[in-house]
């Protein structure tokens, strides 16, 4: 075989799929260059002698650099599967025309590999440009004057090199897994295969129900004496209960639905109720991911809200004195310097993770949508050729999409209702009460991320009607 077939190859495939590929690669270089001007502050030994409380900014940094690694691997994992699901029949023509698994390996190895170039290059390319302008934010936001330098350095550039290169190994042991254990014939049904039904629906959507029910309770009754140990019970408990209802709850609900008297009378009807039975019982899993994706950026906001506009309250109780039974920070110990450090810090934490969060929330939409639309495709050519005009399979494409779209959207608001106990006891570690302040950031909190799910929702519903057309 010529050295220079596979290269060839893996050039054609990631051209041949740069609609899979190009939001792949643009949100990987968003969140690369995200991780590295956070690592540009941690590494930045010059940033924590010169300016006031420096150290202490590098030290809420640092959390965001080594937790950013464990958000990011799985979401990539995730997204990753979902390429390699819609590049299978690709994969298997290769084989049926005689390259080896191992040649798919190094086609896959040489993509990740470029994948990982453009990452690193677009990410810290931008992330050094964007650096300069979010020191001076910084130092505007605390008050500092603008005469220090800002000097950017290697070592971030080598922290975002390790993580990213750690994280597309682990993405080119998949592929090369899935294509060492996986036959031709098996790959080309993956495409319309969907993800595997869950078995026993009713008894998951007992438990489903059950555990979302004792989440809430258990939020709506710790109240100020909430646990970082509650917190972490009710957290799994809304995992579980959101996997148990939208894989039982909501198939009970449509099977219930066909039993009707317009599933067989109204063609609309039938089409829309069946076709999203299919979708919750091949794709339930992806709905949930984007359920609980929203909800960690929606948490993140309505902190990072709170921490924003509860500043002012908080600098304004500098020099008293707090009682025993209260809970929050010792005013008579701190400065306003020390106050509007510590939240100027914490709110851009806040705002790069919910961007991060935010990002994945959009990708897992548009690569759930894109592999649904190629696999509806030949769904909606059949209607069609029984006598589904072109008009009604848009309105019952758009009717089962808005529905989709809305389960996830409804879910996270639910959960970030229910979450408000918690999210007043975190902030009140902070000394941050005022029922305004908190109230008011979550209501905005909502309203900010219901208008960016509908935007999300009208650019994904084009890519879609795209497809199936």
């Amino acid at each position: 075989m010529r050295n220079t077939l596979l290269p060839r190859l893996a050039l054609r495939g990631l051209y041949g799929n740069r609609r899979l590929y190009l939001p792949f690669l643009l949100a990987t270089a968003f969140m690369a260059m995200v991780y590295f001007v956070i690592a540009a502050f941690v590494y930045n030994e010059s940033f924590g002698r010169s300016i006031p409380n420096g150290g202490n900014i590098q030290i809420l940094m640092s959390v965001g650099y080594f937790l950013m690694p464990v958000v990011l691997l799985p979401f990539l994992v995730y997204i990753y599967s979902y390429l390699l699901k819609n590049r299978s029949r690709e994969l298997a023509l290769y084989a049926i025309l005689g390259l080896g698994r191992r040649h798919i390996a190094v086609i896959l190895l040489i993509e990740n590999t470029l994948c990982f170039a453009l990452c690193i290059l677009l990410g810290a390319g931008g992330g050094a440009l964007v650096c300069p302008l979010v020191f001076r934010g910084l130092l505007a936001a605390l008050g500092i004057p603008s005469g220090i330098v800002w000097g950017l350095s290697f070592p971030p550039l080598l922290a975002t090199v390790k993580v990213f290169a750690a994280c597309f190994a682990v993405l080119v042991v998949i592929g090369v897994w899935r294509a060492a254990r996986t036959q031709p014939c098996s790959l080309l049904r993956e495409q319309t295969q969907g993800e595997r039904p869950m078995r026993g629906r009713l008894l998951a959507a007992i438990l489903g129900s059950s555990c979302l029910f004792a989440a809430y309770f258990l939020s709506l009754t710790s109240g100020r004496s909430a646990t970082l140990a509650s917190f972490t019970l009710a957290l799994l408990l809304v995992i579980l209960g959101t996997y148990g209802v939208f894989t039982g709850v909501i198939a009970e609900v449509l099977r219930r639905l066909r039993k009707g008297p317009r599933f067989y009378t109204d063609a609309s009807e039938f089409v829309v109720v069946s076709g999203l039975q299919h979708r919750l019982r091949k794709n339930a899993a992806g709905l949930v991911n984007i359920c609980l994706f929203g909800c960690a950026a929606l948490f993140t906001l309505c902190c990072s809200l709170c921490v924003l506009f509860g500043q002012g309250a908080v600098i304004a109780r500098v020099g008293q004195t707090i009682t025993n039974s209260q809970s929050g920070i010792n005013f008579t110990n701190v400065t306003v310097e020390d106050i509007t450090m510590m939240f100027t810090t914490l709110a851009f934490l806040g705002v790069f993770f919910v961007l991060v969060f935010l990002a994945c929330t959009s990708l897992v939409l548009y690569y759930k949508q894109l592999s649904e639309g190629i696999e509806d495709a030949g769904r909606f050519r059949i209607l069609r050729s029984i006598g589904l005009s072109d008009e009604m399979t848009v309105r019952t494409a758009r009717r089962q999409l808005r529905v989709v779209f809305l389960l996830p959207l409804g879910g996270t608001l639910l959960h970030i209702a229910f979450a408000t106990p918690f999210l007043s006891t975190f902030m009140g570690l902070i000394s941050i009460d005022t029922p305004l302040v908190l109230y008011g950031s979550i209501a905005l909190s909502m309203l900010v991320f219901s208008l960016f799910y509908l935007i999300c929702y009208q650019i994904t519903i084009r890519a879609y009607l795209r497809t199936v057309a």
